[in-house]
């Protein structure tokens, strides 16, 4: 069984590897997906659970399938 907390946590880091790749601050991440900047900075901290509809915004800032998030 997965843990919920190691799997927010991964999703972060990958968020995070994913903004930086583009050299992006977590602002321009923000302003990016139409999220609010704190909120990016709890995702990536594996802070928050997350909709699919965040889920499907972040994938989309990054031209990816929600899938390829998890990769």
């Amino acid at each position: 069984m997965q843990d919920p907390v190691v799997i927010r946590k991964q999703l972060g880091k990958r968020v995070r590897q994913l903004r930086e790749k583009r050299v992006w601050s977590q602002e321009e991440l923000a302003h990016q997906s139409g999220l609010a900047r704190s909120f990016v900075g709890a995702i990536e901290r594996g802070e928050k659970d997350l909709r699919l509809s965040t889920l499907a915004k972040l994938a989309n800032t990054f031209s990816l399938s929600i899938a390829e998030l998890f990769k």
